[in-house]
């Protein structure tokens, strides 16, 4: 079938109209390959430490710097984020980042639980490492979403967007392996603007290390080419024109 000019103009603007993906990542240095070894100043991250300091780091190797416990190092590369809790003690390592409204969202990352208590525990108190030990033990992990600007030690449902993982040891109590996770983040990021995204140990009873590496959130936001589409209105108002002089 051919097209007349007054079809293909159309199609032309269509096409412009029609949305265009463009695809980003939200998440500065998942890779935690920026700055050195057992460094405390990781690029891109934020820590956040309660009770017994000094816990969270890159860390290189596989004897973890605070409790010389041993785990399986790094997922790819050198290095990996570590929280190593020594026992009444929290952490968080996290990183803001903003988006305008996305069409798509997906975190991933890889992360190992190690605890050296024979079970975890959540309790109420949330990230609270200060409870009482004997009546409330609380020795788990935690990742979330959290609204920008949140404590990093919330876990108030008015700061928390959306909760990921809440629990313990993805193994034995020795060094385990890491997991792939992938989560779907659309719904909470729809909208578009800035969050907080928090990996986090709270230990009572015993050490604790949580590590993470690659971490990754791929956004895609729907873009209307404006500029595009205004040039190609503007190229069929001009033809209709023609056309008119034409039939006259």
């Amino acid at each position: 079938m051919k097209l007349n000019s007054w079809a293909m103009t159309g199609l032309l603007v269509m096409a412009a109209l029609s949305p265009a993906t463009q695809a980003a990542e939200l998440i500065q240095n998942g890779g935690f390959e920026t700055h050195g070894a057992d460094n405390y100043d990781i690029t891109g991250w934020q820590s956040a430490e309660q009770g017994i300091f000094g816990s969270v780091l890159a860390q290189s190797g596989t004897t973890t710097e605070v409790t010389g416990n041993t785990t399986v190092g790094a997922f790819q590369g050198s290095y990996y984020g570590l929280l190593d809790n020594n026992g009444l003690s929290g952490s968080a390592l996290f990183q803001t980042f903003s988006t305008g409204a996305v069409s798509s969202a997906t975190l991933s990352f890889q992360m190992f639980v190690n605890n050296q208590n024979a079970s975890s525990h959540v309790d109420v108190a949330g990230l609270d490492y200060s409870v009482d030990a004997s009546d409330n033990p609380n020795q788990h992990v935690r990742v979330d979403v959290l609204k920008a600007g949140s404590d990093p030690f919330s876990t108030s449902s008015a700061d928390v967007l959306q909760s990921l993982y809440l629990g313990g040891a993805n193994g034995v109590l020795g060094a385990n392996n890491y997991i792939n996770y992938q989560f779907d983040l659309t719904s909470s990021l729809a909208a578009g603007g800035n969050y907080v995204l928090r990996f986090a140990t709270v230990a009572n009873q015993n050490s604790l290390q949580l590590g993470v590496d690659n971490v990754s959130i791929n956004a895609i936001a729907m873009v209307p080419e404006a500029d595009s589409a205004a040039m190609l209105l503007a190229g069929l108002g001009l033809m209709a024109g023609v056309m008119r002089r034409r039939r006259s």
